[in-house]
């Protein structure tokens, strides 16, 4: 591809776009599921272990950061691999982050669809859901083709109708909640076994993946020497605290017991009765459409960037990597895997597609990990 071709892509993420794509890469479907699994595993201790391994995790993320400082342009884990080891590591690193982005957003359509259905139930129904996916699916690819700055817009709009309805059952939550009752409570937590922990682990490991998001998009944010690490840094450190908010309001409201809705649901349910219920069915439909959104737009610069780097031979390379000439976005890359994604979707269930898309994701942070310290020795 030539370099006039190169300069097409517009500089459209600024600082708080960087931001957006960390916390809508995290804050997607997992958070909906979570709290009742970690508070019949970890119990008291459930709040604290988001602190903990947010905290660790942290150290991942700052070598993502790092990276994203040495290495600019579009493409993320696909462009370290290729700096750090060669051509071929490169395509095998994107070829099964492309698996895991794909894969993750399939998964995360059944989810939305999931709590869609708690409203109109046909779209969990048959020939209903199977429609609901290829017009998701759709929307996704048209959204992304129109414009980068257009899709930004939208995941602006999404995020601030996803966290304001966390705001105010955090806020009231913790107003109604008697606090001499739950700190007492707390001050008798107990650290559970090392066994349990570990199983407390890969769920909270499941929380915190996605944050690598925001270095995909390298070559459309400006400044990404310094935006990236600050966005990567502070974004998943804010997401770690309140993720513990979450957790400690859930224990201290519903407790150990198996709530018959979904765990947010029931705790909205008994803050602000059926219509803060209804709410947060709803705000679980915008979250998770805020993150297949920023994972549309991430991914989709993955096989982008290959083609760049010639890693994608052929006229199949040749048309992944052209720029549509009136939205300035890699259309054919972002039809591709709208149609890969969306055929994920209707072929596979939610359980597999998302243990397919943490496995790859994995072996992903460790090659990167492995570059960024070959690159300082170097």
């Amino acid at each position: 591809m030539s370099s006039k071709n190169k300069s097409l892509l517009t500089k459209g993420i600024g600082g708080i776009g960087a931001a957006l794509l960390v916390l809508n890469g995290l804050i997607g479907a997992g958070i909906f599921a979570l709290p009742a699994k970690m508070a019949a595993e970890l119990g008291a201790f459930s709040p604290y272990i988001f602190l903990i391994f947010g905290a660790l995790k942290l150290a991942i993320v700052w070598c993502f950061g790092q990276l994203a400082t040495l290495y600019q342009e579009t493409g993320g884990p696909v462009v370290y691999a290729q700096k750090g080891f060669g051509d071929a590591a490169a395509f095998q690193t994107g070829f099964i982050y492309y698996l895991a982005r794909a894969t993750a957003i399939a998964a995360n359509m059944h989810v939305l669809l999931l709590y869609a259905g708690y409203v109109w139930p046909e779209l969990n129904a048959g020939i209903g859901k199977s429609f609901a996916i290829i017009a998701l699916a759709t929307a996704l690819i048209v959204v992304n083709i129109v414009g980068l700055k257009a899709a930004m817009r939208s995941l602006d709009t999404i995020s601030v109708l996803k966290l304001l309805p966390f705001v105010a059952l955090i806020a009231v939550g913790y107003w109604q909640l008697d606090f001499s009752t739950a700190l007492v409570r707390s001050s008798e937590t107990v650290v559970p076994a090392f066994d349990t922990i570990s199983a407390g682990a890969l769920l909270t490991l499941y929380a915190f993946i996605g944050f690598e998001t925001v270095v995909v998009t390298s070559g459309e944010t400006s400044s990404p020497k310094k935006t990236i690490p600050r966005a990567l840094m502070l974004t998943v450190s804010g997401i770690a605290i309140f993720y513990f908010c979450v957790q400690w309001l859930y224990w201290h409201t519903v407790g150990p017991a198996k709530p018959d809705s979904a765990p947010l649901i029931a705790l909205a349910n008994m803050i602000f009765g059926e219509t803060g219920a209804l709410i947060m069915t709803l705000t679980a439909v915008v979250s998770v459409a805020g993150n297949l959104l920023a994972n549309m737009i991430s991914t989709s610069r993955l096989t982008f960037s290959m083609a760049q780097q010639s890693l994608i031979p052929g006229k199949l390379g040749q048309k992944l990597g052209e720029i549509h000439t009136s939205f300035a976005t890699p259309a054919v890359s972002i039809s591709i895997l709208g149609i890969f994604a969306g055929t994920m979707a209707l072929s596979g269930s939610f359980v597999w597609l998302a243990i397919s898309s943490v496995l790859a994701r994995l072996v992903v942070y460790a090659v990167c990990v492995v570059v960024l310290m070959k690159a300082q020795r170097a």
